[in-house]
């Protein structure tokens, strides 16, 4: 018994399918162009910012300055400690005697030394803030003593005494007495042995210099009539 194969299945060989496109060479180069193109750019960006950063500029050094120094201070005058003082303290105080005291002491120092004034003693008549020196007798009267005590031979009230001799700037003495401090030549510490001159007023005074009389002292500040008036016995302006 022959058989036979259908028809519609009979062999042959397979035929290509020609609908679908191939690559061509043409697209192949295309691609690899366009990668070369990427990578050589990737590549310069690369080596461009490494060249950035190696030829940066280095930042400028920081220097730094030491402190200015402080510029010296100036040293003040060495000034002549004066030696102390002593005076005798009599009349109406509590302890009479001698006492010792800082060359700048003025009569309300030496009485509270003294322990204090009496409780009769005439306050009055003392003048507390008279300047001393060495030597001096402060006498401080008493209300209550007997008039017939009250004579000549006691000590003058309030403070006493010559002064010792003090050394001007041209070489002469004064002693303090009248007439003997030129007003117009003295130092500080020459004015202030005058009756109610202390350290401002005799500053006041060398300020205003020079003077024709000591009348003309009523030009400083805070020396008025009667200061002059006390002047004009222990004072000249020549």
């Amino acid at each position: 018994m022959s058989s036979s194969l259908p028809h519609d299945f009979s062999l042959s060989p397979a035929t290509p399918n020609h609908s679908e496109p191939q690559p061509t060479a043409t697209q192949g180069a295309n691609f690899h162009m366009l990668s070369y193109l990427l990578g050589l750019i990737t590549s310069l960006l690369l080596v461009g910012g490494a060249l950035f950063l190696v030829r940066q500029p280095d930042p400028q050094p920081i220097v730094l300055h030491p402190p200015p120094t402080a510029a010296p201070t100036a040293l003040p005058l060495p000034t002549a400690t004066l030696a102390p003082i002593t005076v005798f303290i009599s009349g109406a105080v509590q302890q009479p005697g001698l006492y010792a005291l800082p060359a700048d002491a003025r009569v309300g120092d030496a009485l509270t030394l003294a322990g204090g004034l009496i409780a009769t003693a005439n306050a009055a008549l003392i003048n507390q803030a008279e300047k001393l020196w060495d030597g001096a007798q402060v006498h401080v009267p008493d209300s209550a003593a007997p008039a017939e005590q009250m004579v000549a031979a006691q000590p003058p009230v309030g403070v006493s005494g010559d002064p010792a001799p003090v050394s001007l700037a041209g070489g002469a003495m004064t002693s303090g007495a009248a007439g003997s401090v030129n007003i117009n030549t003295a130092t500080v510490a020459e004015l202030e042995t005058l009756p109610g001159i202390g350290p401002s007023k005799a500053a006041a005074i060398i300020a205003n210099r020079p003077y024709a009389t000591v009348d003309e002292l009523d030009k400083v500040p805070g020396i008025g009539f009667s200061t002059i008036e006390q002047l004009r016995a222990m004072a000249t302006a020549p």
